[in-house]
């Protein structure tokens, strides 16, 4: 017989419980050996490099570019077309590196003057309280 939940009542689903068995079973502090912290330690950094490396990814592709680095037309293309998680890859860039913040502001100012280039004025609002900042 599968658990209910503690809230409203009604039963868990067996993924449910077992999530919630998995985070009561998380709070035990683990005992690792020294040579596992390192092994950790090490992996934790080739993870962080990666993601370091990917800032610069726009993470769409993009119809008349070979490549996904933000130069000033795949930003424009990711402005124009892009979804959620490709604004959040821009979302990162622009707050890592002033330069990507510039070509934001330089792709933007054309639309400045369009009432309905609204995704426009976002991405030059953003960039400019982030200069600002």
């Amino acid at each position: 017989m599968l658990p209910k939940c503690p809230h409203c009542r009604n039963t868990l689903t067996r993924k449910q419980a077992a999530r919630l068995l998995a985070s009561l079973s998380a709070g035990k502090t683990k005992n690792y050996s020294e040579a596992e912290r390192a092994l950790r330690r090490e992996r934790m950094k080739a993870i962080n490099t990666r993601r370091t490396a990917d800032v610069f990814d726009t993470g769409m592709r993009h119809r008349n570019l070979n490549h996904s680095r933000f130069t000033l037309a795949a930003i424009d293309d990711v402005i124009d077309r892009g979804q959620r998680e490709s604004w959040g890859f821009l979302l990162t860039a622009v707050d890592a590196s002033p330069e990507i913040r510039s070509r934001v502001l330089r792709v933007c100012k054309p639309h400045a003057s369009d009432d309905f280039a609204q995704r426009y004025h976002f991405w030059n609002n953003y960039a400019s309280n982030q200069a600002i900042a």
